[in-house]
């Protein structure tokens, strides 16, 4: 028996007021086509791919931008279980499902898998990562819960502040520390782009702003606040190159 969720799910948690110019953007720089609305007030979707499985989701919330994971297995249970034996906590429960908080605050969910997923990669640009933002007191608190959680084995990345937890066929997870002393865990989605100067222009162009561009990524703002990054990584593969 594998250790670690069977499939993972990207959380795009929005603000009510922006989530229609939200839901546009986001449908619109992946290429993916917005499930019908649930919920009690139609605040959950998903964006579904034209192949594989989905695992991007967005919900409309009362508060800023932000992200988390849903963690799907087969095993619930056991699974939050283990959670809490590795150093997690209790959140919330909503409607059966296990919310809990990493070591540093991150919040999570325990969720059933579906059938089996499969991650298909078509060679255009794709978010296929979720960056975790850890303060440095949290550091080794993280990579360790997340890696232990994940049964993902940490890659030290080519700058020492970027660890990776990879596994084949599923979305990536990087942890990056940051130069915060303190203070709580939050994340970003990551895309995948092999022509990151024509994906920016595309992303602006859709309403998205420009907030940095670096030497491997650019960070960017959705519509909605969403904070998240172009890479330079093969969207076939998801490595840098």
């Amino acid at each position: 028996m594998s250790v670690g969720p069977a499939w993972i799910q990207v959380f795009l948690d929005t603000p009510a007021s922006a989530f229609e110019e939200a839901v546009a953007f986001w449908s619109a720089v992946t290429g993916w086509q917005p499930s019908e609305r649930r919920g009690e007030d139609g605040q959950f979707l998903t964006l579904l791919p034209a192949a594989g499985s989905a695992y991007l989701k967005m919900q409309a919330v009362d508060g800023p931008a932000g992200l988390h994971l849903d963690l799907d297995s087969t095993d619930r249970p056991a699974a939050v279980s283990r959670s809490y034996d590795l150093g997690g906590t209790h959140a919330w429960t909503y409607e059966g499902v296990e919310v809990m908080r990493s070591p540093g605050g991150f919040v999570f969910c325990h969720t059933l898998v579906d059938g089996e997923p499969v991650l298909d990669r078509p060679g255009a640009t794709m978010l296929d990562q979720v960056c975790l933002d850890v303060p440095a007191a949290h550091w080794d608190a993280e990579v360790a819960f997340w890696a232990a959680l994940t049964g993902r084995e940490p890659e030290v990345g080519s700058l020492p502040q970027f660890v990776r937890l990879v596994r084949e066929g599923q979305p990536r997870i990087l942890v990056q520390r940051l130069d915060e002393p303190d203070g709580p865990v939050r994340a970003h989605p990551d895309l995948a782009s092999a022509d990151r100067e024509s994906d920016t222009a595309d992303h602006v162009r859709l309403g998205a702003r420009v907030q940095s561009v670096n030497a491997f990524w650019t960070v960017l703002t959705a519509p909605g606040g969403q904070v998240y990054c172009l890479t330079d990584r093969d969207p076939r593969t998801g490595v840098v190159g």
